[in-house]
């Protein structure tokens, strides 16, 4: 059945990359591997495809990824889904809510949810629509996914973006889901897996190799900790001798910042010698050391300016991620904050401003969101009067 009825992907920017790695997936799999994925990229879209596909072949298969920020504007979909296709549209739900409240996004109407990664789940439900038989309502992955047995994208699709090199973070910061869905045990691409994934991208003309990781420098590490400044060489130096140089290659930017203190000499000299970003990303969140200690960040105010002083020694722009508004932050913790982004803004970065909301699995889940201070918007002006403020574009 799912090579004739279109599998209808609502291939929103905030979750293309899931899809992307989905329908490697689906390819990777000789019974699916003529699947027809329509990508639908607006609410409307995804609404008018799916009733195309009732219309031609009785039924449409429906697939919707969730942030929690999401979660009511799919509850809208999923419900004029309903309205518009009934039982004829077969309804599947994964991403972080989904793994997190998964009966919250059942009762909402979807009729599979996927919990955590889905390389192994969701194929196996494609299949068992396939042929006929019962789907059940939450899907979780028995096995760690391997992922040098999927891509990170769809060459035959057109689905492209940046290549995972690895999946689970060490830190398990208070307010980040990462760890509660992919674990604190590290998992690596292979090398050879992702120049493979990087050669593609070129032979298609694309001329940005991104790299994608909870923690750009953590690649090759044992524990997600220490270094392991002969795996990110190995790395770099075959994608550049891959890629050549017809190719940029950008790391330690989105998707994947850096932690401050991975920043140092040796790193800034692997990034110089083989990648082609002049801007680096890092993730300092706070300013304030009760706050970096209540999140469990692991690293200090101090190792935050040292970054942010040798980067630019190095000759690149920073961008700087804070959070606002965490709980418990108080105005001296807020004060404590914004002399740090002022040192940083005068040593030539920018910051990148987040307010903080709190997540499920999480344990800042029960908190209120946060809130920006008139105080604080002011400061915010200031900042961008002085282009001392970045504020992210879509980004595929």
């Amino acid at each position: 059945m799912t090579a004739n009825v279109p599998l209808v992907f609502f291939y929103h920017r905030l979750n293309c990359y899931s899809f992307n790695a989905l329908a490697g997936a689906i390819d990777s799999d000789p019974a699916l591997a003529d699947t027809d994925i329509s990508l639908a990229t607006t609410g409307d879209a995804v609404l008018a495809r799916a009733s195309d596909a009732v219309k031609r072949h009785g039924k449409a298969i429906v697939a919707l990824s969730l942030m929690t920020s999401q979660m009511e504007e799919m509850r809208q979909l999923i419900g004029k889904l309903r309205t518009g296709c009934g039982s004829k549209a077969v309804i599947l739900a994964g991403g972080p809510h989904a793994t997190a409240c998964p009966e919250e996004v059942r009762e909402a109407g979807a009729d599979v949810v996927f919990r955590g990664e889905a390389e192994l789940s969701f194929p196996a439900v494609l299949r068992d629509i396939s042929d006929g038989r019962e789907i059940q309502g939450v899907q979780s992955s028995a096995d760690t996914v391997c992922l040098d047995s999927f891509l990170s994208i769809s060459p035959k699709r057109g689905m492209f973006g940046p290549i995972e090199i690895t999946r689970g973070c060490a830190f398990a910061c208070s307010y980040c889901q990462t760890s509660r869905i992919f674990g604190v045990k590290l998992r690596h691409r292979g090398i050879d897996s992702i120049v493979r994934q990087a050669a593609v991208l070129r032979s298609g003309n694309r001329k940005v190799v991104r790299l994608l990781s909870p923690n750009a420098f953590s690649y090759g590490s044992p524990d997600g900790r220490q270094l392991n400044l002969q795996a990110i060489r190995d790395l770099l130096a075959a994608l550049r001798k891959a890629v050549t140089g017809k190719a940029r290659i950008l790391f330690a930017h989105f998707p994947s910042e850096a932690r401050p203190e991975h920043i140092i000499p040796e790193t800034l000299d692997l990034l110089k010698e083989f990648a082609d970003n002049d801007e680096i990303v890092i993730g300092a969140q706070s300013g304030s050391r009760r706050m970096l200690e209540a999140c469990h960040r692991a690293h200090s105010v101090e190792q935050v300016l040292a970054a942010v002083s040798l980067a630019r020694k190095y000759g690149y722009k920073v961008i700087i991620d804070f959070i606002y508004g965490l709980p418990g932050e108080n105005e001296a913790d807020m004060l404590e904050s914004v002399k740090v982004m002022e040192e940083v803004v005068r040593m030539g970065a920018r910051i990148h401003p987040h307010i903080f909301a709190p997540l499920p699995q999480t344990p800042f889940a029960n908190e209120k969101p946060g809130s920006i201070s008139p105080a604080l918007m002011d400061i915010m002006e200031r900042f961008k009067t002085s282009r001392g403020i970045y504020y992210a574009k879509s980004q595929r």
